[in-house]
């Protein structure tokens, strides 16, 4: 199982732990958006202090319909205790958990403030 809170925003926030191909590791506070059919997004700060290499420049439709151009990178996420590879899409903001890591588990989110977030892995 996977943890996490709502913050002061409402937002489902879980922490990932993330790494790049040289072993670097980061903690990274992640919004749940399941609007995003990806895996993860991060900020550029975030992608080279993991050094990420380049993997492709995706184009991207946006919640408000226009496509953007995007940079995605190579990582792994520690996931339901073991690491998998992933694609991370370059955005700057907050990072966002999209519906590439969420698919088959189910999501149980308290949205209050300090709420519980539990992602489960389905049977």
């Amino acid at each position: 199982m996977i943890r996490g809170t709502v913050n002061t925003r409402h937002e489902a926030i879980v922490q990932l732990h993330v790494r790049g191909p040289s072993g670097t590791e980061l903690d990274v506070d992640a919004v749940i958006d399941t609007a995003f059919t990806g895996f993860l997004t991060l900020p550029s700060a975030t992608i080279s202090a993991l050094n990420l290499p380049f993997r492709a420049l995706a184009h991207v439709q946006l919640g408000d319909g226009a496509i953007g151009q995007f940079d995605v990178y190579d990582a792994e996420v520690e996931w339901d205790g073991a690491w998998l590879a992933i694609r991370v899409t370059e955005i700057e903001g907050d990072a966002l958990l999209g519906m590439g890591l969420l698919t088959g588990h189910e999501v149980f989110i308290e949205f209050v403030t300090g709420g519980v977030v539990d992602i489960t892995r389905m049977p």
